[in-house]
């Protein structure tokens, strides 16, 4: 059974690394080198400028994660793959305003799927901002969980934990 999967949230949430992560062989980036427009040079660092995606087979499952571009600029991707979805994943980094994940979560919300899909907050960047709890995400009703997107063992604690909801074998109430 296929299950679509969206990774969203904001700009360097690490949404490119999750997605790398779950099956590096069949990643398909979008990733490009961003542009300094007033020194005219290329940085270091990238951005993603379009959809990425990746499979994995896990049980019974193929899941199809995508995942989107974080600048407000794209939200017409954002439009484009957020209908018929089964689950739902906001990356949001502990140093950002909550805010931001509020305007994913607000912009999803008026999807035909959102409300019957899986939702969930990964809290990224842990290392560079401290959470002392999780009370202002508590505020959405989904489940919470911090991540480093660059650990495949916790990328696939996710997925895994994903499966288990998917196969009836978890069920998580709203917080």
């Amino acid at each position: 059974m296929k299950k679509k999967v969206i990774v969203c949230g904001p700009y360097n949430a690490g949404k490119t690394t999750f997605i790398k992560n779950i099956n590096p062989q069949e990643f398909i980036g979008t990733e490009k080198r961003e542009f300094d427009l007033e020194n005219l040079i290329e940085k270091e660092t990238t951005t993603t400028v379009g959809i990425e995606m990746n499979f994995l087979k896990n049980g019974t499952y193929q899941f199809l994660f995508f995942g989107l571009p974080g600048q407000e600029k794209f939200d017409f991707i954002w439009e484009i793959i957020g209908e018929n979805f089964d689950g739902i994943l906001f990356l949001h980094p502990a140093y950002e305003d909550v805010r931001k994940l509020k305007f994913y979560i607000d912009f999803f919300s008026k999807t035909n799927s959102f409300s019957k899909a899986f939702k969930m907050i990964l809290i990224t960047h842990c290392d560079e901002a401290k959470i002392n709890n999780f009370e202002t995400f508590k505020q959405f009703g989904f489940p919470i969980k911090t991540i480093d997107p660059r650990k495949k063992e916790e990328v696939f604690e996710i997925i895994n934990f994903i499966t288990k909801i998917f196969n009836g074998d978890l069920y998580v109430k709203n917080l």
